[in-house]
């Protein structure tokens, strides 16, 4: 088996270059061209809405708290070794 190019390994039918620069159309929905359920009215969906930013919002918020009990954390246990060392050196 010749091993002199990875491409070698696979059938010959399929090639991997590309030419020019990136896709043409964009992955991202546009705007306007979202999904509405039948059984959810306007008022729903907009409460949901809410909701959804909300939960993301708190949930950030809870992210930057869980963060700074680690930092604070990481102090306690370094305050601790320190009182740790200096009742040994009392001794």
């Amino acid at each position: 088996m010749d091993r002199t190019s990875e491409y070698s390994l696979y059938s010959g039918n399929i090639t991997a270059s590309q030419i020019g620069g990136g896709a043409t159309k964009s992955r991202s929905p546009k705007k306007g061209k979202t999904y509405n359920p039948a059984d959810i009215d306007g008022d729903t969906a907009t409460a949901i809405d809410k909701f959804r930013k909300a939960n993301r919002l708190l949930q950030k918020e809870l992210d930057q708290v869980k963060e700074q009990l680690k930092k604070e954390q990481q102090k306690t246990n370094k305050l601790a070794k320190q009182l740790e060392i200096s009742k040994l050196s009392l001794l």
